[in-house]
């Protein structure tokens, strides 16, 4: 009687296998929601201190305080910005910096939405400009899209 190779074992283990991984899959719900559920901005600036394998100074976010009005059946975001006091690393010198041309966004979407800059809009994650109102696509998982317009109302420091 032939002996089994082990690389044949474990080709049998795996047929055997075959049918208890596929079951357990189930379809998962396409989501429709096509909705910004937050809208932030952050001011990003070189720190004081170095990096010690670079030598490069290390990046500093510092969150801007945000409210925000969202109308969902307009698929408009109002925000008012405020630039927090200086504290720490973020001195008087690098708030006076702070301006709407240059601003690191984020949004909180729907499950599984994706976000699409248009019209010109800053990528989310980039520094941009947000002195004028900006547009996003966002598309819901089942490929629902809904246009939606960020505009900063207010900016204070």
């Amino acid at each position: 009687m032939n002996k089994i190779k082990l690389a044949d074992m474990k080709w049998l283990m795996l047929l055997l296998c075959l049918p208890f991984i596929s079951s357990c899959l189930e379809d998962l719900p396409a989501y429709s929601d096509a909705e910004i559920t937050k809208v932030g901005f952050y001011h990003r600036f070189a720190g004081p201190d170095k990096d010690v394998i670079t030598g490069e100074n290390i990046t500093i976010e510092k969150e801007l305080s945000c409210q925000y009005d969202i109308n969902s059946d307009a698929a408009t975001v109002d925000v008012k910005v405020t630039v927090p006091a200086a504290s720490g690393k973020f001195t008087e010198d690098e708030r006076a910096k702070v301006s709407q041309n240059k601003l690191w966004g984020y949004f909180n979407v729907s499950t599984a939405a994706k976000v699409t800059p248009i019209e010109g809009a800053p990528t989310l994650g980039s520094p941009g400009d947000w002195s004028t109102p900006r547009k996003y696509k966002i598309m819901a998982a089942d490929g629902t899209e809904k246009i939606w317009t960020v505009t900063i109302t207010e900016f204070t420091k």
